[in-house]
């Protein structure tokens, strides 16, 4: 009776939205399911998920490491210039006793989507491998999902964009490269958003 019973919620799915039971049923793909209630996405099945999700991550990675390294803004008034990189103000804001700032910002900008990163890597690779699923992988892959709201470059952005506009009349600005770099992370971001079909991914890792 026990075996009937488990037999019958693996075959139930529930809403996000508003927790409405539905019959889980295979999906071709391209196809995803919605609710009868709420209409909301339930399930989804996207094409080459893995590759193009891993892709798209390895590329976020290479363009974050080149955010943090290269200049990301030159200032020049009166013949005085200076560059300034993202850690270069993360460490201004450590020097000026606004320490909790610094952490903060090095935390969101940096070691957060740092670290979701490279988690999504990992799961994406170990399944674009074949590897067998285990307990480490469906943690690193939930504790991936989990970070996910709290990665603000794109809320850094902004930020930069609204302090662009104010300098822009008191002194020449030259954008470097890590800008441009950023920006293009942003984009991969929502890219990788697109294109991850995580219920391909927990069904690989609940097998």
């Amino acid at each position: 009776m026990s075996r009937t019973l488990a037999i019958t919620l693996d075959d139930l799915v529930a809403c996000r939205s508003c927790d409405l039971l539905h019959l889980r049923k295979p999906l071709a793909l391209g196809e995803q399911t919605r609710c009868r209630r709420c209409s909301s996405i339930m399930s989804t099945r996207k094409p080459a998920t893995i590759d193009r999700s891993l892709a798209a991550v390895l590329a976020s990675i290479v363009l974050l490491l080149i955010s943090l390294m290269l200049p990301f803004l030159s200032l020049s008034r009166a013949g005085i210039e200076s560059q300034i990189s993202i850690l270069d103000a993360v460490a201004s804001l450590w020097e000026s006793d606004l320490r909790w700032l610094g952490l903060v910002t090095l935390a969101l900008i940096v070691l957060l989507p740092l670290g979701r990163l490279v988690l999504l890597a990992w799961v994406l690779a170990a399944i674009r491998l074949r590897r067998p699923a285990n307990r480490a992988l469906r943690s690193a892959f939930r504790w991936a999902t989990r970070l996910e709201p709290w990665a603000m470059a794109d809320v850094f952005m902004v930020g930069v964009a609204i302090s662009l506009v104010k300098l822009g009349s008191v002194a020449r600005l030259e954008i470097g490269l890590a800008f441009w770099s950023l920006c293009a992370l942003i984009a991969l971001t929502v890219i990788v958003t697109i294109v991850l079909c995580k219920d391909t991914v927990w069904r690989y890792l609940i097998q």
